[in-house]
């Protein structure tokens, strides 16, 4: 026989700690309807009305055989928030035990631990046998679940109503419950004679709702099937286990541990009555399942569990959960969990969770949450959140959110959020916002938003309908707003927009196109000075930026600086002098749609290409006031002003 390997051993004894940390946890969060605290004051009244007062207050109901119990015994109870199990060890004596089925409180007899070991030595066993029907119509009920308490054994009616249920002859006490989905359940308690036959007939009294009273929230699509339905666990799971599965959906057994080789072949319970177990600590070979999980699940291929999971669960393949999981989920394929998730989820393709996230959830391919997120969401191709989401949620592809995002998005090559938006958007090719508080958004090629309100920075395209805050891209563009666009071209649509005709000291012709807001604006300009004499034509052309204020109703002045370039020799060359002009100037509305403008201005010529004669001299200058060369080029500096009038 191989010894095996010390990484064998270790990782043995961490799953051994990992399940003893995870199972008094587990024990901690359950708790039952006997644990259920309530306060009563009662004195000098029989067992049968202070047990209904227990009811009331506590919201349970009792089943016991009137021949056990004395329910006229005079006796008083006095307790003040404490456990319905401590109530009952106050009014009986140590004969009577109490076990939980459903809403139900069984109260039972204790009989004598000898006699219990002779009878299991006998291997004795009551046959109990019956009919159950409809008690209005009258009319035969298939499918239906008996279940006896202390045993876990079951049975199912036939098609004609009839069930048969053998159980051991270990106690003369024996529960049973009767279950059918769309009927009130019934326990009866039953005090078995010597006979091995108990003849029992159940009529069950169907739940009827006004429908006019029907909540919203109580009416499912159709495609919310039980877990039990989904395809793949569908094949596992057996008629009667998801029979058993719908009509005693109220009981929660708990049990320590289950070995299963698949949902057909176990050791740890009646295999028909594993959708009503919870476990500790559950090792499923291939494949599982279970009501739930307080603990530890582990399975090669699947685990499937209809109620919630609490601790750690890890599959080969895939996990399947029917409730919330609060802890460690893990699966080689895909997680599915129709309710709540709390902790960290990791699946090799794909996490789909139904209801809500709090925590970290990685996917391979993809990670899907329908209703809210809190924590992180990576997703391997694409992360997806139907409801709002807050955290930051990453995607290689894609990022995808329904409603509110309050956090960081990225994608590898795009984002989405529908809704509001408050945080920042990171995608290689675009991102797409349909909140009011975006403050950041980075992409290679375009960014959307409805609001700005810090920085759009797009390789080519930003769009915004109302920017509060800087666009930096070849295009930006929006609808209203009083940031800042810098770009090649940036247009705001209910924005400022004027057009000027003006003369200055080098070019007798001008033409310029301001675009933007009041508070900051884009300059696009051209200009022409006609040859006259030995002069050629000369030609100008370029952009900049610019403000302006309001200094009364009819007075404003702006603040021009462009930036330009001037062609001096009909174009026989490439040959062109940069020039950089600050102009601040006082306006005159003279009219609804005019304006008359004048002042002053600085400039500078650059002058980097040599003429015939390898100097750097420029005919783009007017009488400098300050001259200077320098390695490959020339500077001149001088004074001017411009007139003209703004349409």
């Amino acid at each position: 026989m191989a010894t095996p390997t010390p990484y064998l051993v270790m990782n043995f004894k961490r799953l051994i700690v990992l399940v003893f940390l995870l199972v008094p946890l587990g024990l901690q969060a359950r708790t039952g309807i006997l644990d259920k605290i309530i306060s009563v004051e009662i004195k000098n009244t029989p067992i049968r009305l202070i047990l209904q007062k227990i009811e009331t207050v506590g919201q349970v109901r009792f089943s016991y055989n009137p021949q056990l119990v004395e329910e006229d015994k005079i006796v008083s109870l006095s307790m003040k928030s404490r456990t319905i199990r401590y109530g009952l060890s106050l009014i009986f004596d140590e004969t009577i035990r109490f076990k939980e089925v459903g809403n139900h409180i069984v109260l039972l007899e204790n009989e004598s631990p000898e006699l219990i070991r002779e009878r299991k030595k006998l291997k004795l066993n009551y046959i109990f046998k019956g009919k159950i029907t409809d008690k209005r119509s009258g009319k035969s009920i298939s499918n239906a679940s008996i279940y006896e308490v202390d045993s876990r054994h079951t049975s199912i009616s036939s098609a004609t109503g009839e069930y048969e249920l053998l159980i051991p002859k270990t106690t003369q006490v024996k529960s049973l419950y009767f279950g059918k989905k769309g009927y009130h359940d019934t326990v009866i308690v039953v005090k078995a004679t010597e006979t091995e036959s108990v003849q029992i007939d159940i009529a069950l009294v169907p739940i009827e709702k006004d429908i006019s009273k029907i909540d919203p929230s109580e009416i499912k699509p159709i495609s919310n099937q039980p877990i039990e339905e989904r395809i793949f666990s569908g094949i596992m799971i057996s008629d009667e286990t998801y029979h058993h599965s719908e009509n005693l959906s109220e009981l929660d057994e708990t049990r320590w541990a289950q070995i299963s080789l698949v949902p057909s072949v176990s050791i740890g319970s009646d295999l028909s009555t594993k959708g009503l177990i919870t476990n500790h600590f559950s090792l499923n070979v291939l494949a599982g399942y279970s009501n739930g999980v307080y603990g530890v699940e582990v399975g090669g291929i699947l685990n499937i569990n209809k109620g919630n999971v609490w601790g750690a669960q890890v599959g080969g393949i895939s996990n399947m959960v029917g409730g919330n999981v609060t802890g460690f989920q893990g699966a080689g394929i895909v997680n599915l969990v129709k309710g709540d998730f709390y902790g960290a989820q990791v699946g090799g393709i794909a996490n789909l969770i139904q209801g809500n996230y709090r925590g970290v959830q990685v996917g391979g391919i993809s990670s899907i949450v329908k209703r809210d997120f809190i924590g992180v969401q990576v997703g391997g191709i694409t992360a997806i959140s139907r409801g709002g989401f807050y955290g930051i949620q990453l995607g290689g592809i894609s990022s995808v959110t329904f409603e509110k995002f309050i956090g960081f998005q990225i994608g590898g090559i795009h984002n989405i959020a529908r809704d509001s938006f408050y945080g920042g958007q990171i995608a290689g090719i675009s991102n797409h916002s349909g909140g009011t508080q975006n403050f950041l958004q980075i992409a290679g090629i375009s960014n959307y938003s409805k609001g700005n309100m810090g920085l759009q920075l797009g390789g080519i395209v930003n769009y915004t309908q109302e920017n509060k805050g800087l666009q930096i891209g070849l295009v930006n563009i929006s609808r209203r707003g009083n940031g800042v666009a810098l770009g090649l071209f940036n247009f705001v649509r209910e924005g400022y927009h004027k057009t000027e005709i003006f003369t200055d000291e080098l070019f007798h012709l001008n033409l310029a196109v301001k675009t933007g807001s009041q508070r900051f604006y884009n300059i696009y300009t051209a200009g022409m000075r006609f040859g006259l004499g030995q002069q050629n034509n000369m030609y100008t052309v370029g952009m900049g930026f610019g403000t302006y204020f309001n200094l009364s109703e009819k007075l404003m002045t702006s603040l021009d600086f462009t930036g330009k370039i001037a062609v001096e020799n009909n174009f026989s060359s490439l040959n062109f002098a940069s020039l950089y002009q600050f102009s601040p100037t006082l306006d005159f509305k003279a009219a609804k749609w005019i304006t008359l403008f004048a002042g002053p201005s600085v400039n500078v010529n650059v002058m980097q290409f040599q003429d015939a004669e390898g100097n750097y001299s420029s005919d783009a200058v007017w009488n400098p006031i300050y001259t200077e060369s320098f390695t490959g080029g020339s500077l001149q500096l001088w004074l001017g002003g411009k007139l003209g009038v703004r349409l």
